[in-house]
């Protein structure tokens, strides 16, 4: 498969941080002796290169070289113990599972109080909280900044269920769903409810970093900026840190 995938020759034949179309990975393979390369091939060869971190997408119909961060680090191995249960007793439901503490080292911060996140589908919350209150005391369904601060601020790592946004974007790190870049950039802005630490500079020098140091789909950014209602207030604050998000 590498070698119908010639992933050297497209690290080579594309430039870094430019971007590339579809129709020109058609032409590199055609060019490489595939005149013929129907489009389910096609589509199985852009699979695979983005499996393999070869390529990411970068907008609409558009990749660059490189592949996406690793986001192990959003969940430790208890949060991934705990994982595992929920989709073991609950295998139909959409969900993902990360940690506030894991998020803001990547600034080399740290939050006075870690907040451990149990996202899911609206009408799949209760379930969640059912099947984990038999195992963890620390649990809070859907809380207001007054339960935060008057009730979980009592526990050292406490589990906030909540609903997870339709079309949020997810990525899948060793069988465990966190949440992308993109939708951490746009849900710290949006929730400040459970992000009271994430603001000001700390906000900003993360999102510095997300750009910085990671490929950033502008598409999915905008569009879950968008349905979350704070694409304007993403755009502003991208435009102060000299960053443009392409448009389509």
């Amino acid at each position: 498969m590498d070698d119908a995938l010639k992933s050297d020759l497209i690290r080579r034949h594309f430039a870094p941080g430019e971007s590339f179309t579809r129709d020109n990975l058609r032409e590199f393979y055609s060019g490489n002796g595939e005149k013929d390369l129907n489009e389910n091939t096609l589509l199985s060869r852009i699979y695979g290169l983005k499996k393999k971190g070869v390529i990411s997408s970068y907008e609409r119909g558009h990749f660059v070289l490189g592949g996406r961060p690793d986001l192990d680090g959003l969940v430790q191995k208890e949060y991934r113990d705990l994982a595992a249960q929920i989709a073991a007793e609950l295998p139909h439901i959409r969900f993902t599972i990360w940690e506030l503490r894991s998020l803001m080292a990547i600034v080399g911060t740290a939050p006075e109080q870690n907040l451990v996140f149990v996202e899911t589908d609206r009408e799949a919350c209760e379930s969640v909280f059912d099947e984990l209150k038999a195992v963890r005391k620390d649990l809070f369904l859907k809380p207001d900044a007054e339960i935060l601060n008057r009730y979980a601020s009592m526990y050292e790592n406490p589990i906030i269920i909540k609903p997870l946004i339709s079309e949020a974007p997810l990525d899948k790190v060793k069988k465990t769903v966190v949440p992308s870049l993109e939708k951490l950039c746009v849900d710290m802005m949006a929730e400040p409810v459970y992000f009271s630490e994430v603001k000001g500079q700390v906000y900003r020098d993360l999102v510095k970093k997300f750009f910085a140091d990671n490929i950033i789909n502008h598409s999915a950014l905008r569009r879950y900026a968008s349905r979350r209602g704070s694409r304007e207030e993403i755009e502003n604050m991208l435009h102060s840190l000299n960053i443009t998000l392409k448009t389509s």
